[in-house]
């Protein structure tokens, strides 16, 4: 597989949206594995720091509504 940017061989992908990028390309950004919530109520992430990041996709901050999927 190629870079995304430059296509000379990629060395990982893009934990967002599978674009794969070399290591001259790869950005890195905070990625949540999994929530939950603990015994005495409070809510905590599984965060892997410092995930591959394309550059190109647009991770959202807010969670958005899938009304087709009730």
């Amino acid at each position: 597989m190629n870079c995304w940017h430059c296509n000379r061989p990629a060395h990982g992908t893009c934990i967002f949206c599978g674009r794969a990028i070399c290591r001259d390309h790869a950005q890195e950004m905070p990625h949540i594995v999994a929530l939950f919530a603990d015994r005495k109520g409070g809510h905590k992430a599984i965060v892997t720091a410092r995930a591959l990041f394309c550059g190109l996709c647009e991770p959202r901050e807010d969670p958005i509504e899938l009304p087709e999927l009730r």
